[in-house]
C-alpha cells in the first residue's frame, strides 16, 4: 500500500496571492489521493484559510516584515518535525521562507530558485518575473495549467452569511460592493473622486452601495462628499471574515486589482476589475467570462508594477471614467 503523502505548503504573504494559490491546493488533493495538506501562513490570513476546504492544519508565523524571528522559527521547526511531512511546496520567493522546511528536514522541498535558496531546495524551478500568470506560476510547481474546473472557491456557510447580512443590514437585492483600497500602493488605486462619482450614480439609480477596505482616509472622503442612507462606508469597521461574507452578498463588486477583487471571484460575485499600474494578464480575476470583466487602458507607460506612479500623473487610472464603469456595470445587473 503506497504511503500517505503529508504535504506542507508555505503560503503567500498577500490576500490575493493566497486566493490564487487555491487551484494548486486543489491539484495537490487531486494528484495525491488521501493526502494531508497543511499550510504555513501569515496570521492575518487565518479567516480566509478557514474557508479553503483542502486545508487540514494551519501553522502561523507571526513575524514582522524585515525581522527574522529566530526563536519563533525554531519553535515552528520543532512542531513541524513531529508531523513528518513528505514534501513541501514553497510559494513565497524569499530565502527566509525556505529555512523552516529545510531545518524541519522535509525530504522534498519544491519551489523557485530565487535569493540563492536553491541551496535549500531539492526540486528547483527557474524564476522569471511575470513570465506566467500568478496562478500558473503556482501550478507550474506540479506541472499543471490553470482551468476553470479548479478556480478558487471559498466554503461559504449559509447561516454565517445570514448573520453578516443582518449585522450590516444588507438589503435583499441591488447591492453594489465598491473596493477602492489596494494595500500594494497608490498606483493601484482608481482616484477617490471617481469612486465617489460612481457611488452617487448608483445611488441615484436605486442601488445600495457599500464601500469596503481598510484605509480610513478613504472613508473620510466618502463621508465628506456623500450624504445618503443608501451609500454606506464600512471601511475600517470589518474583519476579513466580515468582508468575505459581504462580498458573497454582492450583486456586483467593483474593485481595484486587490485582494478583495480575488476574494469576490472566489465567492461567486460578479466583478468589474479596474487595472492601471498592474497587469490583468498577470493577476486577472479568476472568473468565468459571463461573471464580469477587466477595464484596462493599456497605456504605453503601463503596466509599470510600481507602488507609486513614476510619472506622477496616474493616467492609466485617471483616464477610466466613472460613467464608463457604470455603463459596463449595467451589463451584469
Amino acid at each position: 500500500m503506497p504511503h500517505r503523502e503529508k504535504i506542507l505548503v508555505v503560503m503567500p504573504s498577500w490576500i490575493g496571492d493566497t486566493v490564487m494559490s487555491h487551484p494548486l491546493l486543489a491539484e495537490l488533493q487531486s494528484n495525491f489521493n488521501d493526502c494531508e495538506i497543511d499550510v504555513l501562513a501569515r496570521p492575518f490570513t487565518r479567516d480566509l484559510l478557514d474557508l479553503i476546504p483542502q486545508i487540514n492544519k494551519k501553522y502561523f508565523l507571526d513575524v514582522e516584515h524585515g525581522q527574522f524571528g529566530f526563536s519563533k522559527r525554531l519553535n515552528l521547526v520543532r512542531e513541524l518535525k513531529q508531523r513528518k511531512y513528505t514534501k513541501t511546496y514553497i510559494l513565497t520567493n524569499s530565502f527566509k521562507s525556505s529555512i523552516i522546511p529545510w531545518l524541519a528536514g522535509i525530504p522534498e522541498r519544491i519551489g523557485y530558485s530565487t535569493e540563492l535558496r536553491h541551496l535549500l531546495l531539492t526540486k528547483r524551478f527557474k524564476y522569471k518575473k511575470h513570465e506566467r500568470t500568478m496562478v500558473e506560476r503556482y501550478l507550474h510547481l506540479v506541472n499543471k495549467k490553470y482551468n476553470s474546473r479548479i478556480r478558487p472557491r471559498l466554503k461559504i456557510d449559509t447561516s454565517q452569511k445570514n448573520k453578516i447580512k443582518s449585522k450590516f443590514d444588507i438589503q435583499n437585492e441591488k447591492n453594489i460592493m465598491l473596493c477602492p483600497d489596494a494595500e500594494f500602493g497608490s498606483s493601484k488605486k482608481w482616484p477617490i473622486e471617481h469612486w465617489i462619482s460612481l457611488a452617487k450614480t448608483f445611488q441615484e439609480n436605486g442601488f445600495n452601495v457599500y464601500f469596503l477596505g481598510k484605509d480610513e482616509s478613504i472613508s473620510s472622503s466618502i463621508r465628506d462628499n456623500i450624504n445618503s442612507d443608501s451609500v454606506v462606508s464600512l471601511i475600517g469597521t470589518t474583519s476579513l471574515l466580515d468582508v468575505i461574507y459581504l462580498l458573497s452578498l454582492a450583486d456586483l463588486t467593483i474593485s481595484n486589482d486587490s485582494g478583495l477583487m480575488h476574494i469576490a471571484g472566489a465567492v461567486d460575485s460578479k466583478i468589474i476589475a479596474i487595472y492601471g499600474s498592474s497587469s490583468p494578464f498577470y493577476t486577472p480575476p479568476l472568473i468565468s467570462e459571463d461573471f464580469g470583466e477587466v477595464v484596462y487602458k493599456e497605456l504605453s507607460c503601463s503596466p509599470c508594477f510600481k507602488k507609486e506612479c513614476p510619472l506622477s500623473h496616474l493616467n492609466c487610472l485617471r483616464s477610466i471614467t466613472s460613467k464608463e464603469i457604470y455603463d459596463i456595470s449595467l451589463r451584469y445587473l
